[in-house]
């Protein structure tokens, strides 16, 4: 849940009940620390680029559960992707967003297809091996639905390459 999970999720939540088919159900991340969830929520209330977050986020601590705008965020907290049940928190045919670094070949990613829950997974950093990065608006026909797990390429690349292919085609 560093800068880019925190970033996804402010977007993820301004979309919040405007029908798209996207939501931000759960964070997956390692426990710090005893007040791990209050540091998160508060990391999510504040960045120091990006403002303070628009609306309002609370805690419940019971549950583990951070409430940003009405919006319920479960915080799973686990050091193996492999063994989370999601469906335990009703959360079914789930895009797992892995923006961790520590994974960014098809062996590693795949841990999080093992999960109960998840049908694909979607990597915020340059995929090895025969993971296909995609560009959006560049080359995202590229994706097929029997793609389980895609690269969004590099913030260098997704920045160059609008520009790039505009001078290409000209």
């Amino acid at each position: 849940f560093g800068r880019i999970g925190r970033l996804l999720a402010r977007i993820l939540l301004s979309h919040a009940g405007g029908g798209s088919s996207l939501r931000l159900r759960a964070i997956v991340v390692r426990k710090n620390s005893e007040d791990d969830l209050v540091k998160r929520a508060s990391l999510l209330r504040r960045d120091s680029i990006h403002g303070p977050f628009n609306g309002t986020i609370t805690v419940d601590h019971e549950k583990e559960i951070i409430w940003a705008n009405g919006t319920a965020i479960q915080m799973i907290y686990s050091d193996d992707p492999a063994s989370i049940d999601y469906t335990a928190y009703g959360i079914d045919n789930a895009i797992v967003v892995d923006n961790t670094g520590a994974w960014r070949d098809r062996e590693g990613l795949s841990q999080h297809l093992k999960a109960k829950g998840i049908s694909r997974v979607l990597l915020t950093a340059p995929g090895k091996g025969d993971i296909k990065n995609i560009v959006y608006g560049i080359n995202n026909e590229k994706i097929t639905d029997e793609d389980q797990i895609l690269s969004a390429a590099s913030c260098t690349t997704n920045g160059i390459t609008p520009v790039l292919k505009v001078i290409n085609d000209r």
